[in-house]
């Protein structure tokens, strides 16, 4: 359904799905930002922004689609999810003309999440076999890492190379590349983790990471040297974050309906919109940094003002 553009009470009434229709998982705005790529059940469909009137469908075999994710470069889009319990996989699109994707099959369960390294040259992937693995930028399998007891459900790479996880173990591990090493467990967290961002701007040593976890914080912290810098408790558990562009704030997609933002420096929240009565699953600021894409529960699908 096209939608007209209002604002009501920080909203932009968009899009909302039948009841029966599958929660939308996954967001990544195309490079121009002008479109965004959206993942569910349904597969992969990109939308115009901010009207959010479907434009196209892309081919995909992933019957859950868990995290999108768009090179530095922007010319390729990384897409993972999977089936339970059989495969996970990660999907490459060539963009912006979709061609058919290149498929690389990794383990025998869903993978959680994909992030690229600031070159554009490696993936890195979390998922259900308490490992991490890196890939080339042809999704070729480079080498899989473990240190983690339970899932790794997120991952991140730091502007130098280093690259963070956080898994159902409540941890984040830091690793150090060339060597692939892990050189620090973080341990302040007391439930499994869901998410983790590094903060735009922190292109020097130390660099800021934001995470969230289920014990309803979002922590942030100089990661390689350890230190956890201030936390925000928040009235329900945060299942996406993602930074504003400029870093000043970030903003984070809650298991209670709401969007909230959050100020790093204060660890206020700024910023409180009821989206909807339900779970919002994923987030994806839009490049103004004035709003941002939402998608939750019952196929829902919203473009909200975020400040």
């Amino acid at each position: 359904m096209l939608a007209r553009i209002l604002m009501i009470a920080g909203l932009f009434y968009a899009t909302r799905l039948a009841a029966a229709e599958p929660p939308i998982t996954a967001a990544a705005f195309a490079p121009d930002g002008k479109s965004i790529v959206v993942g569910s059940q349904h597969g992969l469909k990109v939308y115009a922004w901010p009207e959010l009137a479907e434009q196209q469908t892309l081919e995909t075999n992933l019957a859950h689609v868990h995290d999108l994710a768009f090179s530095p470069d922007g010319q390729t889009l990384a897409a993972v999810g999977g089936q339970p319990a059989e495969s996970g996989n990660v999907e490459l699109f060539y963009w912006p003309l979709p061609k058919l994707p290149h498929r690389q099959a990794i383990g025998e369960d869903l993978l959680y999440r994909v992030a690229w390294h600031a070159s554009g040259e490696a993936l890195a992937v979390a998922g259900p076999d308490h490992a991490i693995t890196l890939l080339d930028r042809a999704a070729n399998i480079v080498v899989q890492l473990e240190g983690h007891s339970q899932d790794v459900m997120t991952v991140a790479f730091l502007p130098d190379g280093h690259f963070i996880s956080g898994s159902r173990d409540n941890s984040l591990r830091v690793w150090q590349q060339p060597a692939n090493e892990m050189i620090r467990t973080l341990n302040n967290h007391t439930n499994e983790i869901h998410d983790i961002a590094v903060r735009p701007g922190s292109t020097e040593p130390p660099f800021v990471l934001a995470s969230s976890s289920a014990d309803r914080t979002v922590r942030f912290w100089w990661p390689v040297p350890g230190r956890m810098i201030r936390f925000a408790k928040l009235p329900s558990a945060a299942l996406d974050i993602q930074w504003t562009p400029d870093g000043t704030s970030l903003v984070a997609a809650c298991a209670d309906g709401h969007l909230r933002t959050i100020d790093p420096d204060s660890v206020q929240i700024t910023h409180d919109v009821e989206v909807g009565a339900n779970w919002l699953h994923t987030i994806a600021v839009a490049p103004d940094g004035a709003s941002a894409f939402v998608g939750g529960s019952s196929g829902l699908l919203q473009a909200v003002k975020i400040r």
